[in-house]
Parts: structure tokens; sequence; C-alpha cells
């Protein structure tokens, strides 16, 4: 299998031709069911967000008082549903907006000037927010995905832009953020080392240039030393495991594992997701952030967490073969199903346009939002694991 993180296609996977009828064990529901459930999203709720006269997705849509946010960062997730679903229905328009929403979001958030020395750097907020790894990482990952289905040169200078800040990154101690006030590197943070291996391994087989697969590794091995010793990875200021950087470090130590047949990588990968598998909730989820001595400190669920992580479990199912991931995976991605509004599922607000297919951004309720990046998370997975249990014929 091919590695990549965007679509199905990209590991390689046909797209399922499994029957409607065919019931999926594993998520309580019919193949025509989730079929539903990805094109009520993909057709109605995600374009209902999408700002024609901007060239961008709006931010979070509050549901009590109707409010859509101007466009922010969703930009630069929202657009991979959109290059997922243009490989399997094979729909230019798609791939369009998705260019349109990542011009805009380049434009606003990414360092370009030309005597920068942080240049490629992508800020949390505007207008002068820090520049963190795991953004620049992603926006690597989403020119290269726009380079992948349209050949356009453009998204290529900017995948190796962005590529160079994570470089500069590596060279200061693999600093996650570089604080624009102060004008220096950070070494506490949210350290996303999954993101900088996977943009880095997108980059090697775009180039077929070898550094790109040097820099991942050197990455890779700087992810192995914050692996803790009951295999969880603290990556919130080296004291805090979030879901949020969860998926990403999994599905990098297995990539690497792909790419050099070192055992060490699969072995880091086996652990962190028997810590995971350790304290996944019945319904299928994790709580949001757990601290180094085991306490659950915020048992919110970020729901578009729970679907990549279980894309990543799949991923390390496919090279171990063990049910007991591929079982963590489904169900992670039934409890997915109940955050969907749903017209008949019971939730409040489900007759709202902006609301009804999108995904809740927290469970329980809390601000009663969603937003372009949940969803996508959300819709991939499920395209990841029909793609996946049509090759498997499971």
């Amino acid at each position: 299998m091919r590695t990549g993180v965007i679509s199905p296609q990209d590991w390689g996977l046909p797209v399922a031709t499994q029957a409607g009828d065919i019931y999926l064990d594993g998520l309580g529901i019919t193949v025509s069911d989730l079929h539903l459930r990805i094109d009520g999203c993909l057709h109605q709720w995600l374009p209902s967000h999408f700002n024609n006269a901007v060239g961008a997705f709006h931010g979070f849509y509050g549901a009590r008082d109707k409010h859509l946010e101007p466009p922010q960062t969703v930009n630069l997730i929202a657009p991979w549903l959109l290059l997922a679903a243009c490989d399997r229905e094979q729909d230019a328009s798609l791939l369009e907006i998705a260019r349109r929403a990542a011009d805009w979001f380049y434009n606003r958030f990414v360092v370009s000037h030309p005597m920068s020395v942080v240049i490629g750097g992508v800020r949390e907020s505007l207008p002068d927010g820090d520049l963190w790894t795991k953004f620049a990482a992603e926006f690597v990952l989403l020119a290269c995905g726009l380079h992948r289905r349209t050949g356009d040169a453009e998204a290529l200078t900017r995948a190796r832009q962005s590529a160079g800040f994570l470089i500069q990154s590596a060279r200061h101690q693999f600093a996650p953020r570089y604080d624009t006030r102060a004008g220096e590197w950070r070494t506490n943070g949210w350290q996303s080392f999954g993101r900088a291996v996977e943009a880095f391994l997108e980059l090697a087989d775009i180039t077929g240039e070898a550094h790109w697969q040097a820099h991942a590794l050197a990455w890779g091995e700087f992810g192995l030393t914050l692996q803790a010793g009951d295999g969880g990875f603290y990556l919130i200021d080296d004291d805090y495991f979030n879901t949020d950087i969860a998926a990403d470090e999994l599905r990098a130590l297995v990539f690497l594992y792909e790419r050099t047949q070192q055992q060490r990588f699969l072995t880091a990968a086996e652990r962190f997701a028997d810590w995971l598998l350790a304290r996944q909730r019945e319904d299928g989820a994790w709580p949001l952030t757990i601290d180094r001595d085991g306490n659950v400190v915020v048992p919110t669920v970020g729901p578009g967490d729970v679907p990549n992580i279980a894309v990543a479990l799949l991923r390390l199912h496919a090279v171990t073969d063990r049910p007991d991931l591929l079982d963590a995976a489904q169900l992670a991605l039934r409890y997915c199903l109940g955050v969907q509004i749903t017209p008949d599922g019971g939730h409040p607000y489900a007759d709202d346009p902006h609301v009804l297919w999108g995904f809740w951004s927290w469970d329980p309720y809390y601000d009663y939002t969603v937003s372009g990046d949940q969803a996508t998370h959300h819709i991939r997975g499920f395209m990841f694991l029909l793609d996946y249990l049509g090759v498997k014929k499971l």
C-alpha cells in the first residue's frame, strides 16, 4: 500500500463496489445508508458552508444563534474532503473549490515574504499568530494533494516552501512553534512529529527526491524519543495526551516501518495502539486529554479526532492483521455515526440546513457548533473504512 492521508485512493485502494444492502456489522448500518450519510454531508451540508463570493469556507457555525463565522483556518482541512470526493466521483468542480479554499488560506495564513527566515510557516490565527509545525505540515499535505490531482506546479512550490519551515524547526530542537512576537523558536507546545513525517514522505513520493525521506526519518527518530514507558505519547508540553495529536503519530510510525522495515517503528506503533485500545471507551471514543499519571483531564470528546484515529488503526491492521485493531477502528467509526446530525437522529437543530448532515464539534454538546474540518475527518473516515473493507472482503 502507498502512504498518504487524504484519500483511500492515496493508499492505492480502489473505490469500494459493495452492494448497497450489505450490512456492515462493525458499524451497524448498511452500505447504502452509509453512502446516504456521506452524500448528505458532501453535497448538502458542505456547500452551505462555502462562501462562493469569497472563495473560502466559513468557520464554525453556531446553531443557537445561527451565526456563520467568517472564513478562517478551516480552509486548511476542509479541502481534503473535496479531494477525496473527487477521487471517488471524478468531478473536476470539486477540485476547483478545493483550489480556491487553499489559495484563500495560503494568501492569509502562510508566511511568503522572501526575506523571512520562517518562510512557509503557517499562522494559528490572524493577523500575527504563532507559526506551528503541525499546521505547516498539513499545508504541505494539502498542496501535495492538489498537485497530485491537478499537476499544478505552484502547489508543489508551496509544498516545498512549507516543508522548508519544518526543516528549520528540526534545526531548532524540533520546536513545534515559532513565536512571531518574540522572534524565537519555542520548544513547548503541541509537538506533532507525525504530521511532519507524513508531509516529508508525501514530498518524497511526488518528487522522487531521497532527501525528503531522510527528513521524515529524522522526525521519526525524534518521535521515538517522545514515547513514554507506558507506550503513550504525551505531546502537549511533554505532559498531556490529546486526541488531536494521536492519529498522525500512529500512522507515521507505521509508514516509517513500511518504508524502512525497521522493527523499532512497528514496535512503537503497536505499543501506542495498545495504549489507545486500553483507553477506548465502550462507545468507541476517547477522552480529549489524559495526563502522564493516567488522569482524564478533559472527558469531553473532540469528535473529529476519533475517525482520524480509526483510520490510523486501519493502516496498522493492514500491516499486522490484528483483529483487535480492526474492531477498535470500526467501533470508533460507529461512534461517529452518532454525532452526525441526521433527519431522524433526534439531534437538536436538525431542521437547520447549516446543521443537517454535519457533525457536532464536541460531545457532549458544548456550544452547538459544526465546522468543515470536523466533517472532513468523519466522512473521510467512512470512505477509508468502506474501501478498506472492500479490498479485505470483510
